[in-house]
């Protein structure tokens, strides 16, 4: 077994950083609920998809610090790292900020991994060159490949629908509580606790 993890809204919940970041930029109203997906579509709706760019930016970049990972996924890790079970994060990621000061988003990220032990060998022991960012999401496919995974948990379905995205791999769709019809096979995980029921089995 080897397993492959996506970073952004399956590893790290971006929920409040968006909204706190959102509203001192005077871009929400007040009462809009804290979550990403929220924020974005009202940005979108009001036609600020500039803004909307630029403030995923600023939150991937000079603000990742604050993010948090989602409950459950640091146990995941624990318990791989206890059974020998290769893990690996992979994720498609732009280098820089597309829009706004040139964060880079990648290195961000990795600080961000260090930051919260995920670099720990007496903790979650992920080793730093398990972790791999595709510019597109064709290379972060190639990348599924490379490392030869057997399972990959995501939290887009655009990942798994992919043409060249392995057959043979066991699909996990983060973040969901029920299947979706396009894709029958991936199984709906709503938090990291269902994700461990499917990996490790219901009794662990």
């Amino acid at each position: 077994m080897i397993i492959g993890v996506d970073f952004d809204n399956t590893i790290v919940c971006y929920d409040e950083v968006f909204h706190r970041v959102a509203s001192e930029k005077g871009l929400i109203p007040d009462g809009l609920p804290a979550r990403k997906n929220a924020v974005r579509d009202y940005l979108r709706d009001q036609g600020q998809e500039r803004e909307w760019t630029e403030l995923q930016g600023s939150v991937y970049g000079a603000r990742m610090a604050e993010a948090q990972p989602f409950p459950g996924v640091r146990d995941f890790f624990v318990r791989g790292r206890e059974q020998g079970i290769p893990l690996y994060i992979i994720s498609h990621k732009t280098p820089k900020a597309v829009v706004g000061p040139a964060y880079d988003l990648h290195q961000a990220a990795r600080d961000w991994l260090d930051s919260q032990g995920f670099f720990d060998r007496t903790g979650l022991g992920l080793p730093p060159e398990h972790v791999y960012f595709g510019v597109t999401r064709q290379e972060k496919v190639g990348l599924i490949r490379q490392t030869g995974c057997t399972h990959f948990v995501d939290d887009l379905e655009e990942t798994f629908l992919e043409e060249s995205f392995p057959a043979n791999v066991s699909k996990i769709l983060f973040g969901r509580s029920e299947a979706l019809q396009q894709l029958p096979d991936a199984r709906p995980a709503r938090d990291w606790r269902r994700v461990t029921e499917y990996v490790f089995g219901a009794d662990q």
